[in-house]
């Protein structure tokens, strides 16, 4: 049998050379997964692993030569108790991991934008010139979604699952208002969902995964446009663990949110945006 959790977020070095001062590192201790990011001379190291398996490390092993430590997440605790790191509030990290990502690719523009953090859950957070203000999140997540997913297909690691809803059909599973009203309703397009999973004993596992994905996808998409709205924004970008090498996941959300009038980006590397903001803000304090 597959090991259930199993996660996409694989080892590299990322092609960001000088992202990172040298001899720095950060640590984003998440409920599922733990990703880490080290300066390297060609760019930024990264790893991951289970949160669960931290208690099985050695501390100055994981540290190695680094001479400044970033640590965060939801379960920074268990990093917490070792000396000389700093602990960074998990959307402070995030967002500046989002900033030096943008900043790094020429997309950051005016520094302006509503941070979606999707990791197990979803967390949201305005950005302007730095500043950061936390604006709520949602239960949904990668969390929610691999808990459902194992529920209906225990064979499936994450990615098998991830990979499966890309292969599947999700209208098999949704209701789609053309379903309903064949030329749509109003403002609302005949391709749009009209009941997510209603299509009872319709459809193969692929399919329903398909349809649970897409299910996350808009969700997510129209809570993020709600606190784009209320931030007075109308940019969103994706970061977090959950978006990491889930393509379809970004497409139904980009495709729900520009509904709403907002631009929708993605930064490099978007599991490892709170460890390479951890890194960063740690690299500050410890100057």
């Amino acid at each position: 049998m597959t090991d259930n959790r199993s996660h996409s977020l694989h080892g590299a070095t990322l092609d960001l050379a000088g992202l990172l001062p040298a001899g720095t590192m950060g640590i984003d201790a998440g409920m599922t997964m733990t990703k880490i990011a080290r300066a390297a001379p060609k760019g930024v190291e990264v790893s991951a692993r289970e949160t669960a398996s931290l208690g099985d490390i050695s501390w100055p092993a994981l540290r190695a030569d680094a001479e400044s430590v970033g640590i965060t997440g939801a379960r920074v605790a268990l990093l917490a108790a070792n000396g000389g790191s700093v602990s960074v509030p998990e959307i402070d990290a995030a967002a500046r991991g989002c900033i030096a990502l943008l900043s790094a690719d020429d997309g950051l523009g005016d520094g302006e934008f509503v941070m979606a953090l999707l990791g197990t859950g979803t967390a949201f957070a305005a950005v302007s010139n730095g500043k950061v203000s936390h604006l709520g999140g949602t239960a949904l997540g990668g969390g929610s979604f691999a808990g459902i997913a194992h529920r209906v297909a225990p064979e499936l690691s994450y990615d098998a699952a991830i990979a499966a809803a890309v292969s599947g059909d999700r209208t098999t599973v949704d209701v789609m208002i053309s379903d309903v009203y064949p030329e749509g309703l109003g403002r609302i397009g005949p391709d749009l969902t009209a009941a997510h999973l209603a299509r009872k004993g319709r459809g193969s596992t692929a399919d329903f995964l398909a349809g649970l994905l897409n299910l996350h996808a808009e969700s997510i998409a129209m809570i993020a446009a709600g606190r784009a709205r209320m931030a007075s924004a109308n940019r969103i970008v994706l970061c977090g663990g959950f978006i990491h090498n889930n393509d379809r996941l970004v497409e139904g959300i980009t495709s729900m949110a520009t509904r709403f009038g907002n631009a929708v980006e993605t930064v490099p590397a978007p599991g490892y945006a709170g460890a390479i903001g951890a890194a960063l803000i740690a690299a500050d304090v410890q100057q």
